[in-house]
């Protein structure tokens, strides 16, 4: 039996980013991003791009529920890719956009 305080922990876990607004980068340059796990219960979100030619992603650093993942940009002027993480048993949720500039 599940109590209802558990169910809603694990219901209720996502992932916050320190960047919800899109931006550009140009090419060569890197970017940080720290997402931390809210509700998660020790729950490591996967951290991905939808075009992988675009950027490069790095994982950098895990400190508490913060996890620190770092963006290169390889792709050419005007490309652009959502970034994206995923907590087990969901589904992927868009942070926001890079361009290429």
């Amino acid at each position: 039996m599940v109590s209802a305080g558990q169910n809603v922990a694990a219901v209720g876990a996502y992932v916050r980013s320190d960047t919800t607004v899109n931006f550009t980068l140009k090419r060569g340059q890197a970017y940080c991003f720290k997402m931390t796990v809210v509700n998660g219960n020790n729950q490591t979100p996967s951290f991905t791009v939808g075009n992988g030619g675009v950027l490069k992603t790095q994982f950098v650093a895990k400190v508490g529920n913060d996890y620190y993942y770092r963006v290169y940009a390889t792709g050419t002027p005007g490309q652009s890719t959502g970034v994206y993480t995923t907590l087990p048993g969901q589904n992927a949720v868009k942070h926001c956009t890079v361009a290429i500039g």
